[in-house]
């Protein structure tokens, strides 16, 4: 696996945790929201390594 792959694998990871929180009904609009801007950190870390590498992934 290389760079590349690794790091689109990582970012589809997290755009499905972002997805499953919001459909999570059980938790409350804070919970959520938390989770959600943790993930989105995550996110960006992971496009922000790709530039660093100079590595295009697919959109966000």
């Amino acid at each position: 696996m290389n760079y590349r792959e690794d790091l689109e694998i990582k970012l589809q990871k997290v755009k499905l945790a972002m997805q499953e929180v919001v459909d999570d009904s059980n938790k409350t609009d804070p919970e959520k929201q938390r989770t959600i801007s943790k993930l989105i950190e995550f996110k960006e870390a992971i496009i922000s390594k790709g530039i660093e590498l100079n590595i295009e992934l697919e959109a966000a």
